[in-house]
């Protein structure tokens, strides 16, 4: 443990802090005490990440998760604030070396050493998948060895900087080692993905080195598509045929994880869920960077373990919306505003060559691990697979939608960051992390047109009236034609090498004429002319956060807190959102201003006031509002997960649909008639298509 830096906090919540235990791109782990005087892990995430509402809204699902597992097989969650300033989360202090630790100092284990972790750390993803999880980053870092057998950690909360990392301005953006090749792919990766990353934790284990390590990382990912493992020196043939199970390249060659736990106890020695052979304590090998053969058994190691059965996949749609008649809708005007939403991922299919690997497959699996989700709930086989329509990955395809009474769900789209209708209302925008699909909303058919492998993209904002795309990817702005996938402008932001994101948009927006971009950041609020992408200047009375623009032009409003400006950058009013602003909204005639905050509720304002109009609380996180056309009725979504339609002039809650995962985009359409969600990336379902359409009585 490291003594505390001058400028760590003293305190978190009501926990002391006494020392650093590790720091990676989300944030630092701190060795801490409760009031009660138990040790405990602290996991402060950085203020950088804590200004993306979708990043707080993932975090608080993430905290969610880890609490279903429980403390038998991970770090028992005590506590956690994800509303906080600085989010943080407080686990019980499990003491022991990490399996990473111990490999490196002493070097491998032995068979039998192996083949007892290897039941251990069986149990405890039999018992995480129970709980309808997939922890998608079990890596040597994240494996402790405890005194009573091996703890799982890190469920996507506080990742921590191996040298199999890859990162982008200082930032973890994932740990590719340990991947499967479906995570590499960027497919659905379910409980069978743990499977392949438990196979290549054992292979490290027993070898001192990962079976698919490489100078490069492009190299390290070809390997996991293409070769066999490296298994070279585990000479026990029954431990060499189950790693060789767990690592087919194929999910469903991979063996269950349910009957895992008693194989390995068996081939260990004993059966099915008996005793193992070698529970006496043996002193360690001697310490050494690189030992020529395996050390004796580590008594960290577990000397039981049993199987524990998986739960079937849940349904991908179990709700009835429920939605009260609204009052006659006003004429139809100009289309709704945008929200920006973060980053997913594209469903792919096929072999990827090195070039389209490397750029697009890497791209796709950062946008999710840059915000911390390596864990998500199970959805489609129990294997993880599912039925795909047509993807992104033949942008020439099509697609069909999926009807009932009450919703249409499109196909296409794993992820959702930015939902438009076209002014006439015949065709839906949607974005993916590569592509932007095109549906009909009234017969649901889709295209994909491809736009090109992005970084890690946070917000994204259509244009209806220029038929453009833009979307924040890193410390660039990026404007797309939505017709043809042209790149039609790239603005790079200044910014600041190191572990955050300093000087990446927050928040983007398009006035309604489509005439003005704004990109927010921490730096300051960027404006830009178009189409001609003229540079109108950076502002810095704003901070980083959410940015909308008014109909007129005349009015921007951005950051935390809210500030409104004129386009010349200079402050009018600042409008009260103590606990933070996630989304915000003009009306389309520019009169009233909505936000949502991070602490679930919602907002309405006169603009020409500078009065609250009404005010809407206990809703969750909110990452996305829209107004109807007539700019009376307000639609919005989050965490909830529930969509839901506000009357601002009579103050009450008119509709809501209860959606299958938190919502990040939503869009009405001009006839005010239905309304679109954007779902995020799966956490609860099997999020290969994430686009519904509401239909309105």
């Amino acid at each position: 443990m490291d003594a505390l830096r001058p400028d760590d906090p003293q305190w978190v919540g009501p926990y002391r802090l006494n020392g650093r235990l590790g720091e990676g791109g989300m944030g630092s782990v701190f060795a801490g005490t409760s009031p009660g005087g138990r040790k405990v892990a602290v996991k402060l995430i950085k203020r950088e990440l804590a200004a993306t509402p979708q990043f707080r809204a993932r975090f608080a699902r993430e905290v969610d998760a880890a609490r279903r597992v429980g403390g038998f097989h991970t770090a028992q969650v005590v506590d956690a604030d994800p509303g906080a300033e600085c989010p943080w989360l407080v686990t019980a202090f499990i003491p022991g070396p990490t399996l990473h630790d111990i490999v490196t100092k002493d070097g491998p284990l032995d068979a039998a050493a192996v083949l007892r972790l290897g039941a251990g750390l069986a149990e405890g993803l039999a018992a995480i998948h129970k709980c309808g999880l997939v922890h998608r980053d079990l890596k040597p870092g994240n494996v402790i060895l405890a005194d009573d057998g091996p703890r799982i950690i890190d469920f996507g909360i506080a990742r921590a900087v191996d040298a199999s990392s890859l990162t982008a301005t200082g930032t973890i953006i994932g740990t590719y080692s340990y991947m499967s090749p479906e995570q590499i792919r960027a497919d659905r990766a379910g409980a069978a993905s743990d499977v392949f990353s438990l196979g290549s934790v054992l292979a490290f284990a027993a070898t001192g080195h990962g079976p698919f390590d490489a100078p490069t990382l492009i190299e390290v990912v070809q390997r996991i598509l293409d070769e066999p493992p490296a298994l070279d020196g585990i000479d026990d043939g029954a431990l060499r045929e189950l790693l060789l199970a767990c690592l087919a390249k194929e999910p469903e060659a991979r063996p269950d994880v349910d009957g895992l736990p008693a194989r390995f106890a068996a081939r260990a020695g004993g059966g099915g869920g008996g005793a193992v052979v070698g529970s006496g304590p043996v002193e360690p090998g001697p310490a050494g960077p690189g030992p020529a053969g395996p050390r004796p058994v580590d008594p960290r190691v577990p000397m039981s373990a049993a199987g524990a059965p998986a739960a079937a996949a849940p349904p991908l749609m179990t709700h009835t919306p429920t939605v009260a008649a609204p009052p006659a809708p006003p004429p139809p005007g100009s289309g709704p505003g945008n929200t920006a939403v973060d980053a997913g991922d594209a469903p792919r299919t096929g072999r990827l060559s090195r070039r389209t690997l490397l750029f697009a497959g890497l791209g796709t699996a950062a946008a999710a691990t840059a915000v911390g989700l390596p864990v998500l709930l199970r959805g489609g086989k129990a294997d993880g697979s599912s039925d795909a329509g047509a993807g992104p990955g033949s942008p020439s395809g099509t697609s069909k939608p999926e009807k009932t009474e009450k919703y249409t769900r499109l196909k296409g789209l794993p992820s959702v960051r930015a939902l438009a209708f076209s002014k006439d209302g015949k065709q839906l925008y949607g974005t993916g992390n590569n592509t932007i699909w095109r549906w009909d909303p009234n017969t649901g058919q889709g295209t994909p047109v491809r736009i090109g492998t992005p970084g890690y993209i946070q917000p994204a904002v259509f244009s209806q009236d220029l038929g453009l795309l833009v979307r924040a990817e890193e410390n660039k702005v990026r404007v797309w034609d939505t017709a043809t996938g042209r790149t039609v402008h790239t603005f790079t932001l200044p910014t600041e090498e190191g572990p955050t994101q300093k000087g990446w948009p927050t928040g983007l927006a398009i006035s309604s004429g489509g005439d003005m971009l704004a990109a927010n950041t921490s730096d300051g609020l960027h404006l830009w002319e178009l189409p001609s992408g003229k540079d109108k200047g950076t502002f810095t009375h704003a901070s980083s956060g959410p940015v909308a623009i008014s109909g007129d032009g005349r009015t921007l409003v951005a950051g935390h807190p809210l500030k409104t400006l004129t386009p010349a950058g200079q402050s009018t009013t600042t409008v009260k959102a103590s606990d933070g602003a996630s989304a915000v909204v003009f009306s389309p005639d520019g009169s009233l201003l909505a936000f949502g905050t991070n602490g679930g509720q919602v907002a309405v304002w006169n603009v020409e006031s500078r009065s609250e109009v009404v005010r809407f609380t206990d809703l969750g996180t909110l990452m996305a509002l829209a107004f109807h056309p007539g700019g009376r009725l307000l639609a919005g979504g989050g965490a909830g997960p529930t969509a839901r339609v506000w009357d601002t002039l009579a103050g009450k809650e008119v509709g809501s649909f209860k959606c299958p995962n938190s919502v990040e985009a939503i869009a009405v359409s001009p006839d005010g008639k239905t309304v679109a969600i954007g779902l995020s990336m799966a956490i609860d379902y099997d999020a290969k298509d994430s686009v519904l359409l509401w239909r309105l009585p």
